[in-house]
């Protein structure tokens, strides 16, 4: 391994696992095979009682699954498109056939530190106080409300971590995604700490589904502000 390599490899691990407490047996596992992919994704999901923590590494010739939550289980190998698009619906405990994102709805725009102070004190906050700080920083009232909504009484939550290989390295995204009974949020953010800007883009658990398979197949499909 020369020196690119071994930059190239440190910048992945510290990307993909900041939390520094993923059992060392995955995380050999999944750096020995890293080298050979297009793509990396991972993939944190809570909802109610569930945790799911998976990496998904996509290569030319096949697609594989890490659970790193069961680190002496082997890599899943996802054969062909209805196998990642059932492995995605799981994932996510969505029930509902996936759905296309659909490009051009409004998006809100502010601090990520700001957004960061709000969800923190989310709990103390009424929803109507909740939606007026966001209108402040996004000066939209009505998609402000709907967050504040969101923001207020979510009972699922996720982060996606998601890695392209180029001639010079890896590059990254970070998605966070909130959601209640009946809405839900994709947080698009910069993996550079020193910028400090939110996208939130409005999404169901169906299109979100939908657009992290068509990330598996075409890495420029994942739901950006147009």
């Amino acid at each position: 391994m020369n020196e690119k390599e071994r930059t190239d490899l440190t910048d992945l691990t510290e990307f993909l696992f900041p939390d520094r407490v993923t059992d060392q047996v995955v995380l050999n596992e999944l750096l020995h095979t890293a080298s050979t992919a297009e793509r990396i994704g991972r993939f944190k999901y809570r909802e109610k009682e569930k945790t799911k923590d998976l990496c998904l590494q996509i290569h030319k010739d096949k697609i594989l699954a890490y659970c790193n939550n069961t680190p002496d289980s082997p890599p899943c190998v996802l054969k062909n498109r209805d196998e990642t698009e059932s492995f995605c619906l799981e994932l996510f405990e969505c029930e509902r056939a996936m759905e296309p994102f659909a490009h051009g709805i409004p998006a809100l725009l502010m601090s990520k530190k700001r957004f960061e102070e709000l969800k923190k004190g989310s709990d103390s906050s009424t929803v109507h106080r909740l939606s007026e700080c966001l209108a402040a920083e996004t000066g939209d009232d009505v998609h402000s409300n709907h967050l504040a909504r969101v923001m207020k009484c979510f009972d699922a939550e996720g982060e996606l971590r998601l890695c392209i290989s180029s001639e010079n390295g890896w590059k990254f995204q970070y998605a966070s995604f909130i959601s209640d009974h009946s809405s839900g949020w994709l947080l698009r953010m910069s993996s550079d700490p020193s910028q400090d800007w939110i996208v939130a883009l409005p999404i169901s658990k169906a299109q979100l589904c939908g657009s992290v398979a068509e990330w598996v197949f075409h890495s420029s499909a994942f739901p950006s502000p147009q």
